[in-house]
């Protein structure tokens, strides 16, 4: 799905229902070209919904902020069974030398931080 909103991801796994789990992305119309096309759609093994910020001083340009979405599961030892989700988060990405890319989450005090400026 395009948006020109705030992109994002949604993803349902219901093990109870027996059916296959429900994924549905929200991206920029530009994301094919800015993020798909240059291979920046899957870092650290997540899904890169879009490029918030770019490191300029090398070329290729690469992301240094992304906005990404993480799969979370937890168990319901009710009625529920197993269940997962996504939450879409913008995380920093951090490059080593060798160009292998870690997405960094940030501490709490980090973001208290930024919530108190």
């Amino acid at each position: 799905m395009i948006t020109d909103d705030s992109p994002g991801m949604w993803f349902s796994h219901k093990v109870e229902y027996g059916g296959p789990p429900m994924i549905q992305l929200q991206v920029r119309s530009i994301w094919a070209r800015q993020v798909a096309a240059p291979g920046w759609a899957v870092l650290d093994g997540r899904a890169v919904l879009d490029v918030l910020a770019w490191d300029e001083t090398v070329s290729p340009r690469r992301p240094v902020r992304v906005r990404a979405a993480l799969i979370c599961a937890d168990y319901d030892a009710g009625m529920h069974g197993w269940r997962a989700h996504a939450d879409n988060r913008d995380l920093r990405v951090a490059w080593s030398p060798e160009g292998v890319a870690t997405l960094v989450e940030p501490r709490d005090r980090d973001v208290e931080a930024v919530s108190a400026e």
